[in-house]
């Protein structure tokens, strides 16, 4: 296992956050909360990746405070530090960020999220029309409404984790722990990058920031990540795309090995006002197209 928390955080990977704490939520539970960029800029909320933390953030470390946007991103349970909630499902997500809302004093805000983030950021949205002005969904896991399959056009390995998840906790949890250490679990996955991906992750500010992010995922062993596969995969969601009224983007890249382009298609046709756009060869890993996504849907640009 990594450094200690407290290890991280005086180390010298420390990100620009301007501060972090726990927030109670519903069910008795805390979510860790971390704030970035500028505080009187309009509010983002992020749901991060599947698996990941707070650490990463859409554009990098400085886009919030370089794009006058103040943005909220937190550690779901069972990651980093928000402590586990076994049973949590993808509408819960829409609560916690209404929650951090709360916490801050604003009325309206922003929710993003990226891969498997994706439907956290959406539940938000579909569940709380009044709240959220704007959905950004970035190459996220779409729903398996309407007869889609999200297994489909999906590389082996990833179809074989959602059929574990579907098989339940255990199965899932032998899948995961067959993968390897938390340290490599991701290696059959990562061995498939596009050259764009290839090309995003190997720029040294991405590696700093993903040294942290993955020292602090898996703090607690991988109980976030298998948390996040059921419910995306077993339970349901506790929402329909239908309910979604708020101006929506959806960025995906067309190489993407990881989140396919009939994700793509399916968050399109149950979101018919949504705007789609295509990163030509862009894979997983859309960094450079982040900042202005969220610059447009907070209202910058």
């Amino acid at each position: 296992m990594h450094s200690s928390p407290a290890s991280v955080d005086a180390g010298p990977l420390v990100p620009p956050w301007r501060h972090s704490y726990d927030l109670p939520v519903a069910g008795g539970s805390t979510i860790h909360v971390r704030e970035w960029g500028d505080p009187s800029g309009p509010l983002v909320i992020w749901h991060h990746g599947t698996p990941s933390s707070s650490a990463s953030i859409p554009g990098g470390w400085d886009a919030a405070r370089d794009s006058g946007i103040r943005l909220c991103s937190f550690d779901r349970p069972g990651y980093a530090r928000s402590l586990r909630r076994p049973g949590r499902v993808v509408a819960d997500a829409g609560h916690w960020a209404t929650a951090i809302a709360d916490h801050l004093g604003v009325e309206r805000f922003v929710s993003v999220g990226t891969s498997g983030g994706g439907p956290f950021a959406a539940a938000a949205a579909a569940l709380h029309p009044d709240r959220v002005s704007a959905l950004g969904i970035i190459v996220g896991i779409a729903p398996g409404e309407d007869g889609f399959d999200p297994a489909t056009d999906m590389v082996e390995a990833t179809v074989g984790e959602i059929a574990a998840a579907r098989a339940g906790e255990e199965r899932l949890r032998a899948f995961i722990d067959d993968l390897g250490s938390v340290d490599d679990a991701l290696d059959e996955w990562l061995a498939r990058y596009p050259e764009s991906d290839v090309e995003v992750s190997s720029r040294p500010e991405v590696k700093t920031e993903e040294d942290l992010e993955q020292q602090e995922w898996g703090l607690q062993g991988i109980d976030g990540w298998v948390d996040d596969e059921l419910a995306l995969f077993q339970h349901g969601w506790g929402l329909r795309a239908a309910q979604i009224v708020a101006p929506t983007e959806l960025l995906f890249g067309d190489a993407d090995v990881f989140v396919p382009p009939s994700h793509a298609r399916q968050w399109s046709r149950l979101i018919p006002h949504a705007r789609l756009t295509w990163v030509p060869g862009g894979g997983h890993y859309l960094r450079d197209h982040e900042t202005p996504l969220l610059r447009r849907l907070a209202g910058l640009a």
